[in-house]
């Protein structure tokens, strides 16, 4: 792994505190500290969990300076949600405060999904066209990730979205654990025909092909496996990437309960030695 893509290296810490979107400032801080204690240089920051902590009274600037005390960037704030309708209004209410707080901390990504388990195509490729038109006007890339269970299951929906969608600032997330569940499984000649500098973000975690139970979603939300402990096969995803010629930030998102019940700071330390072992760091 090159130094500078050591630099990229951070840390969706909302799996910290399970994902959970109703947190107090007091465990926004901690697992920010927590972050920095494992020896991640950044985070990919939920904005929900920077508006609850202002909801409850702390002042923007003191939450950013948690982050800027212990020398943590916020490259990527997570995450757009409702734009696949493709209602401008909605998309502007919606998606509007997760760009301002992108904007505030400086970053240079928003990342985005879709939750609906059905999505019309043309009306989603105009929503994602809208999210380019807000980011390049605050200089943001823009990324979204496919979920398998959702009406944007596989890299290649995402990618025939992105494409349709236009606009260069526009990407895509690759999560390791949808990469691998998603319906048909690895899709290599997909991600083969992605130009690099697509590839906004990776994010790093590990499942079996198999998988457990019915529930996916909820098995992706509280039992992701940390990277290396799957069947993930790091060596193909990672040398794809290198072909292409991509240059993401690197970002482990292990939600994993029991993970979380040794506390943030255990947690976080052992998702970093993980990453870094599958990563070559």
């Amino acid at each position: 792994m090159s130094p500078a893509r050591e630099e990229k290296l951070i840390l969706c810490n909302a799996p910290l505190v399970g994902g959970s979107m109703d947190v107090t400032p007091e465990q926004v801080k901690t697992i920010v500290d927590a972050t920095a204690d494992a020896g991640f240089g950044g985070v990919s920051l939920w904005a929900f969990h920077h508006l609850a902590a202002v909801g409850a009274g702390t002042s923007p600037e003191q939450v950013k300076a948690w982050h800027d005390a212990r020398g943590l960037s916020v490259p990527v704030v997570e995450s757009l949600i409702g734009w696949e309708g493709g209602d401008e209004a909605t998309i502007e209410e919606q998606c509007g405060p997760t760009f301002e707080v992108a904007s505030f901390y400086g970053a240079e990504a928003v990342a985005g999904v879709v939750m609906a388990p059905e999505i019309d195509f043309d009306a989603a490729a105009k929503g994602l066209r809208k999210l380019g038109r807000m980011g390049a006007s605050r200089g943001l890339k823009v990324c979204i990730e496919w979920l398998p269970w959702s009406g944007l299951p596989t890299i290649a929906s995402a990618w025939k979205l992105v494409q349709a969608a236009g606009g260069d600032n526009v990407g895509l997330v690759a999560d390791t654990w949808h990469w691998l569940r998603q319906p048909g499984g690895p899709d290599e000649k997909t991600l083969r025909s992605i130009p690099g500098d697509r590839i906004h973000c990776v994010q790093l975690d590990d499942t079996t092909l198999a998988g457990e139970g019915d529930d996916m979603m909820m098995e992706s939300m509280t039992n992701r496996l940390l990277p290396g402990d799957g069947e993930v096969d790091w060596a193909r995803f990672l040398g794809i990437l290198d072909e292409i010629g991509a240059d993401p930030i690197w970002a482990p998102e292990v939600f994993n309960l029991g993970l979380m019940e040794k506390g943030p700071v255990e947690m976080a330390r052992r998702i970093g030695a993980a990453t870094r072992k599958v990563l070559g760091l």
